[in-house]
């Protein structure tokens, strides 16, 4: 997740600098069903531990599922054509928006 944080930053740094640019971040697919527990023997299939802040606590993130879902994923964009993201869309949406500004880019 901190990777993906930083190619974003990274991503909103050249967007300020560049303010035709349409960037937008969305996921390939869901995998569903996380859940967070405190434990202090986590299993092999857990995530974690992770220590809670301030405590002596902590904490292991674990899914459900291992395979795809069918539960919408976020798009979030800013710039030109952001709008057309709004709402709810096919995840076919992406390509349809990304073609349209890729033809009317300046070459």
């Amino acid at each position: 997740l901190q990777q993906l944080e930083n190619a974003v930053a990274v991503a909103r740094q050249f967007v300020a600098e560049h303010p035709d640019t349409l960037l937008v971040v969305t996921g390939d697919h869901d995998c569903g069903g996380l859940s967070v527990e405190e434990t202090a023997h986590p299993d092999d299939e857990d995530d974690g531990p992770f220590p809670v802040r301030d405590s002596s606590r902590t904490f292991v993130m674990e899914w459900a599922t291992h395979d795809h879902t069918d539960v919408p994923v976020p798009i979030t964009a800013q710039g030109p054509g952001a709008e057309r993201f709004e709402g709810t869309h096919p995840n076919t949406i992406v390509h349809d928006v990304l073609a349209t500004a890729l033809t009317r880019a300046p070459r």
